[in-house]
């Protein structure tokens, strides 16, 4: 009996090239790699022709919360992010702490995309109430990416159909960004800053508070996928993770990719560990469990979801249960 065949949308991380390069096989899958940067996730979500790809982490647990159960989660973390590099500012503001953002004019992309959500997990971690901050919704350069921003709260104004935010932070119509870095920050001669210039430190101490380092995406089988052959969840994540644990033992033997990029890796796994993006339902539970109450705290769900239940059908899978969704 041949191997069942399956297309993987995923963005071209360095850690996918053992895979990419038959360096790494998986046993039972014979598994294509649609390695797209730009458009993995938007793709994956609107394609119904595509069965596996990358997922926003927020947004499927938005989805669970209304029972929608369109993607079964995998619990391999494609890419995580801490936020405090996140916050923007003017040369001269005066802005230099989370606090500093109460009654300010703050603007944001996507309101529900997982990294500003833990963006303002941040923000309340910090004691700030986000309802303090004005808020305005829009895109930071271009266009909008034409995602859905559902419901907003009373408190953010959604200026999507205007100009960029990053235009309106240089006119003085906003005092600060929480977004991806605007490509003008690394203009020469820019007066965009972060609020946080040494972002490493803040954000080492918030690991060392909370034990969170935040997952923004996850792995998304179609439900129809995981019903026929739920053999594929546990096939694809064993893959995924037997590439990922081959590039992390030559990660400092080929350390080369920057002048000090040992010296990174070495001070990164002094703080989190020697495995600093772990896969699996256990060892990101704390991040599910937090994920799925800030959603709740933040009006993104409607009710709490139960962080056991994000990965159940998965667990089962692993089992081998049949893999089926919850009603």
């Amino acid at each position: 009996m041949g191997k069942f065949a399956l297309t993987l949308v995923i963005k071209d991380y360095d850690y996918l090239s053992p895979l990419a390069t038959g360096d790494v096989v998986p046993e039972d899958l014979d598994l294509t790699l649609d390695r797209d940067t730009a458009g993995a996730l938007d793709r994956t979500l609107a394609d119904t022709s595509i069965l596996a790809g990358e997922i926003s982490f927020a947004r499927h647990i938005a989805r669970l919360a209304v029972d929608d159960h369109t993607f079964i989660g995998v619990p391999f973390v494609p890419a995580r992010g801490f936020r405090h590099r996140a916050l923007y500012t003017m040369k001269g503001s005066g802005l230099s702490s989370i606090k500093d953002l109460v009654g300010k004019r703050v603007g944001t992309n996507e309101w529900p995309a997982t990294g500003n959500t833990w963006s303002r997990a941040m923000i309340r971690e910090a004691g700030v109430q986000i309802d303090s901050i004005k808020w305005t919704v829009g895109f930071i350069a271009g266009a909008s990416a034409g995602r859905p921003q559902g419901d907003l709260p009373p408190y953010v104004k959604d200026a999507t159909g205007g100009k960029s935010l990053t235009q309106m932070l240089v006119d003085g119509e906003l005092d600060a960004l929480m977004s991806q870095t605007p490509k003008e920050f690394y203009e020469p001669g820019s007066q965009i800053v972060r609020i946080f210039p040494d972002f490493r430190k803040d954000e080492q101490a918030y690991f060392q508070r909370t034990g969170v380092y935040p997952a923004h995406h996850i792995i998304g089988i179609r439900k129809e996928l995981a019903d026929r052959e739920p053999g594929v969840l546990r096939s694809i994540y064993n893959a995924l993770e037997a590439s990922k644990q081959r590039w992390f033992a030559g990660r400092r033997r080929l350390a080369e990719t920057t002048p000090w990029i040992l010296a990174d890796i070495e001070e990164a796994t002094a703080v989190i560990g020697e495995d600093w993006s772990p896969s699996g339902v256990e060892p990101n539970f704390a991040v599910t469990k937090t994920l799925c109450e800030e959603l709740y705290a933040q009006g993104l769900t409607g009710r709490a979801v139960d962080p056991t239940t994000v990965f159940s059908v998965f667990e089962r899978a692993m089992a081998g249960e049949p893999a089926v969704a919850a009603r």
